[in-house]
């Protein structure tokens, strides 16, 4: 299981009423991410993804997932 205590967002302008959406899908991906071992992250930098206005919700919120994801892999393998 992930746990994340504070997620922060940051979506092109217009997609305001779609943030707490979004983030909710978000976290719902990244619960289904296996977890390999216990690791405690003060803080995680992921890169940015492209986001186009005519994408579902779900679909950007998988791709966030994807970035979480791959980003703390790569902090654990990197220790």
């Amino acid at each position: 299981m992930i746990s994340i205590d504070n997620l922060n967002l940051r979506l092109p302008p217009g997609f305001e009423s779609r943030a707490n959406n979004i983030a909710q899908q978000t976290a719902h991906y990244l619960s289904r991410y296996p977890v390999m071992q216990s690791v405690n992250m003060d803080n995680l930098e992921v890169p940015g993804i492209t986001v186009q206005g005519g994408e579902a919700n779900g679909v950007i919120a998988r791709r966030i997932a994807q970035a979480i994801n791959h980003a703390i892999n790569q902090k654990i393998n990197s220790k």
